[in-house]
């Protein structure tokens, strides 16, 4: 090492000329061109609404009680970008008192705020930002340990990495924690190399923001003792091996301090007990070591809780080899070839002590990897990424010069295939990230085969993340479809994006009540499907539904949104006999198929059965109205209310027709399904639809007594079927005599919305049938 290069210790290693400063800037509007573009054309992923909500509402209110299973420092940039915008944040809610991020992100983003979309895709630029520092650094760190020549390898295959770009656009940890810790890798190089202050408090620094990021963050302690103890001793370092280390032990334990200090600043100053350690003394930012503490115990007892996919198989145990398997075919191959021609660089010149600040944190998380916990994202060995980059860059490092009187065919071919063959791989690599542009979170190699291949080897945020719903929208248009069911995995809320559905049982919505017991995993309804990847793999993720989408397994895609999710068009021949059916009580998929009505596994159907699910005995169904007619006896009322061509209220009876205080008044409602089967907008979890039954005094707010309630499920259902629907009254002893009006109507009990009654009169959203007498 001359003495030029151990002057280029500084951040900018050596100075650029003009022309280098503009390709600099051109690779980094590079990356951030393609992540700006193609962030409004993905929803939100799936814990998108969990950071930013926990970062913004720390912002606004200095709390940092939503930030429990990881650091809020992510969130607080992404919710930086909120902060000259009209946003509400319910801190009113229940939500916020009992700390509940889950109910909390999904009433601040998809109920509170009217355009979701538009806060996220704000809330996705200081990511993009961090994107473009973590690539800047990566450039003059690889300028700085490998040459000016291998820097621009380094930048090109960073700034076209699809697993960089995919992480670089979304309000999540993986790429903060990629950038933060590869920082921090730099700067203690640095300081190994030339012991100055101004590298110690730097290394601090970027270790603190990485544990601000992350928990795993923490990683970079092991790495950086392990890498201290390797690194030989430079030529600036006078000292004996021993003394150098003792030095060196010292700096770390300051790098230490910063690192806590950083941290306790992001955490706001807080100063308390972790009161599961039982410590007595109190410590900087309690409430990071209690979380941390928190999080350990929440991934031991997940342990088992829930299944996991990988290579064709469902397990809740977790795979040894997930993590080297991810690593195979979802790191693009011109990257693996030049990262392993690279470590034979390295190996050949001896120097794996020097290059030990690039191998060993990839190591670490790799380890962790192999013990077979949290096998569900590649993103979770991102930091490997920048590491292997850079490692890749030791293959243009210049070439043993030649003699001049060496002109051979065959010189000539060893001076120039080097330069070709990483000029090719590079080509290869830029191709292969556009070609898959916007949709590189589901970046697969060629070694993973066709597309549709891609989910039987890895699903989750390797595949899908709930990020295609605009995409859904879109092929929905194209293919003219109008509506589907839809079986998502994700939080974001289908409706919010123009997806015209209905649910089907999925990892987030409808994950219990009526409508997932109605689903018939057997033989689906005929229409349109779009089932995402991890739920056509898993289903709900638990042992007793992990076949919940089989039927969809045997079958070829007919389209696909994205990469993530599938769309099928399920039909049955014209002559196949239909058998309806009702099921009370229990769900039917718990039922075998011989129960109801479905041929065998692998047998071909003699004929369909359309199931219909009722919650009890009590509630009629005449499917298609066969056999129905109004009761002849008793006080049956007409009433032909249409609700929004989704449900007609035929009529009514009340028994009693008078009523006494304390004494409870059954309503029997007759309901038709109309054309409509679905009321739109969907509601976001849950029952879609609830009847309520409301007896008023004059005024509709001032309800003396109510019914609220649904007991069919709304799929299964055909137009002209009628429900017969029981409703009870309790008329309270306070209630005093008279006479009193009886409202009914549907809506949402997710948001509330009202079914409109059609008519020729001005539109109601509820329908007075009557009068009650209260004697």
């Amino acid at each position: 090492m001359n003495q030029k290069d151990r002057a280029a210790r500084s951040i900018f290693a050596s100075r650029l000329r003009w022309w280098e400063w503009l390709l600099l800037v051109a690779a980094l509007g590079l990356f951030a061109t393609q992540d700006l573009l193609a962030s409004p054309m993905k929803s939100a992923a799936f814990d998108e609404q969990y950071h930013l909500t926990a970062g913004y509402s720390y912002l606004r209110t200095g709390d940092a009680r939503l930030a429990t299973t990881h650091p809020p420092l992510m969130g607080l940039l992404g919710g930086l970008a909120l902060l000259g915008k009209t946003v509400t944040l319910p801190l009113d809610n229940p939500a916020w008192v009992a700390s509940d991020r889950f109910l909390f992100s999904d009433l601040f983003l998809w109920e509170a705020n009217p355009d979701p979309q538009a806060l996220l895709v704000a809330a996705r630029q200081p990511i993009i930002l961090v994107g473009l520092l973590l690539l800047t650094g990566l450039f003059f760190f690889a300028r700085q340990l490998i040459g000016g020549r291998a820097s621009w390898l380094v930048l090109l295959l960073a700034t076209f990495d699809p697993n960089l770009l995919a992480n670089a656009r979304v309000v999540t940890t993986d790429l903060g924690l990629a950038c933060f810790l590869l920082l921090a890798l730099w700067r203690l190089w640095c300081w190994l190399e030339n012991r100055s202050f101004g590298n110690l408090i730097l290394t601090g620094l970027c270790a603190g923001l990485a544990m601000s990021a992350k928990y795993t963050g923490l990683f970079f302690w092991p790495s950086a003792f392990f890498i201290t103890w390797l690194y030989p001793t430079t030529d600036q370092v006078k000292s004996t091996r021993q003394d150098n280390l003792w030095r060196r032990w010292l700096g770390l334990a300051a790098i230490g301090l910063v690192a806590w200090g950083i941290l306790w600043i992001v955490y706001d100053f807080t100063f308390g007990l972790i009161p599961d350690l039982n410590l007595p003394v109190p410590v900087p930012a309690p409430f990071y070591w209690q979380q941390l503490i928190n999080t350990y115990f929440r991934i031991v007892d997940m342990q088992g809780a829930r299944y996991d996919f990988f290579w064709g198989e469902a397990s809740n145990q977790g795979w040894w080899d997930y993590f080297p398997v991810a690593l195979a075919v979802k790191t693009p191959l011109p990257l693996l070839l030049l990262f392993g021609a690279g470590l034979f660089t390295v190996a050949r010149q001896q120097r794996w002590r020097r290059t030990s600040v690039l191998w060993v944190l990839p190591l670490i998380f790799l380890a962790l990897g192999l013990t077979g916990i949290l096998t569900i994202g590649y993103r979770h060995i991102l930091p490997a990424i920048p590491c292997m980059i850079l490692l890749a860059g030791y293959t243009a490092t210049p070439p043993k010069p030649f003699l001049r009187q060496e002109v051979s065919p065959s010189a000539t071919i060893r001076r120039w295939l080097p330069t070709t063959s990483i000029s090719l791989l590079a080509l290869w690599l830029v191709v292969g990230s556009l070609r898959i542009w916007p949709h590189q979170e589901a970046f697969f190699n060629e070694l993973a085969g066709d597309w549709y291949n891609w989910s039987n080897i890895l699903v989750d945020s390797n595949l899908d993340w709930g990020q295609d719903l605009p995409a859904l929208r879109q092929t929905m248009e194209q293919l003219e479809i109008s509506e589907v069911n839809l079986a998502y995995f994700g939080k974001a809320v289908p409706e919010r994006y123009g997806v015209r559905y209905r649910p089907l049982p999925s990892y987030l919505r409808f994950v219990d009540g009526i409508e997932l017991n109605a689903y018939n995993p057997y033989q689906p309804e005929p229409g349109w499907y779009a089932i995402s990847a991890s739920e056509l793999r898993l289903g709900l993720f638990q042992p007793e539904n992990v076949n919940l989408y089989a039927y969809f397994r045997t079958l070829r895609p007919i389209a696909r949104a994205g990469y993530s999710i599938y769309l099928y068009q399920v039909t049955y021949p014209a002559t196949l006999p239909v058998k309806r059916m009702a099921i009370f009580g229990e769900p039917i998929m718990q039922l075998s198929p011989e129960k109801v009505g479905a041929p065998p596994t692998g047998q071909p159907p003699q004929q369909r059965v359309q199931v219909k699910w009722l919650k009890s005995p009590a509630t009629a169904l005449y499917p298609l109205g066969k056999d129905f007619s109004p009761p002849a006896t008793g006080n049956y009322q007409v009433v032909d209310a249409n609700y929004s061509d989704v449900f007609t209220l035929l009529g009514y009876t009340q028994q009693p027709a008078q009523a006494q205080p304390g004494q409870a008044v059954q309503i029997t409602l007759y309901w038709q399904v109309g054309n409509q089967l679905m009321p739109m907008p969907a509601p976001t979890r849950g029952s879609p639809l609830s009847a309520f039954v409301h007896v008023i005094d004059g005024d509709p707010t001032k309800v003396v007594t109510q019914y609220d309630g649904w007991e069919t499920a709304l799929r299964g259902l055909e137009p002209g079927d009628v429900i017969v629907h029981q409703a009870t009254l309790d008329i309270s002893d306070q209630v005093k005599p008279g006479h009193y009006d009886i409202l009914i109507g549907l809506y949402s009990p997710q948001n509330g919305a009202r079914l409109l009654v059609k008519s020729t009169a001005e539109q109601a959203d509820s329908v007075k049938v009557g009068t009650l007498e209260i004697k």
